[in-house]
């Protein structure tokens, strides 16, 4: 389950990332790729498809449209060994609910299914770093900074079907679910 931020955002983005790319050598994930994963679900049998989609909807309905702000770049564990690279987001009480309806509706479908129970840290992934960073690398991530972001609205989530390829993943998506409120 996932929410798409807007195209221009990712436009812009985007475009911030390119003056630094050719200065870090890592795995920069594709524009058309930004989501932020409200939980990873992992591979779900057909037939219990059509339960979680009716536990979803049931679970997003009473949802109200809120707005997130995207902040800074960061990295996990930290930015002096990072193995990813993500832009977080900032969605406040509305966000962190609805993330963990989600995951409670998931729950209910198939409590030893695969999704992952990973506490919930919004973000963008932006990069994969594979190898450590060395010198001039790490002092310019370390001097990262991409400025600041208009707040986007989130009036729909996604159900997102991941394939992994070598290029980087493809998702297309399932379903979209509005927030009504």
């Amino acid at each position: 389950m996932a929410v798409n931020p807007p195209g221009q955002m990712r436009l812009d983005l985007a475009t911030r990332l390119d003056t630094v790319h050719s200065q870090l050598r890592i795995a920069w994930t594709r524009p058309e790729a930004w989501h932020l994963t409200l939980m990873f679900l992992g591979e779900w049998p057909a037939e219990r498809l059509p339960a979680l989609g009716t536990a979803l909807r049931d679970a997003v309905e009473p949802h109200r449209p809120f707005v997130v702000q995207p902040g800074q770049v960061g990295a996990f564990p930290n930015r002096r060994r990072p193995r990813v690279l993500f832009l977080h987001l900032d969605g406040g009480d509305p966000l962190r609910a609805l993330a963990d309806d989600v995951c409670a509706a998931v729950d209910a479908v198939w409590p030893d299914g695969p999704q992952d129970h990973k506490a919930f840290r919004p973000h963008l992934t932006l990069a994969r770093v594979k190898r450590p960073l060395q010198g001039a690398e790490r002092t310019v991530l370390q001097g990262l900074d991409i400025g600041g972001w208009d707040s986007f609205a989130v009036e729909q989530i996604q159900l997102v079907a991941s394939e992994l390829r070598r290029e980087g993943a493809r998702y297309t998506v399932v379903e979209s679910l509005d927030l009504a409120g």
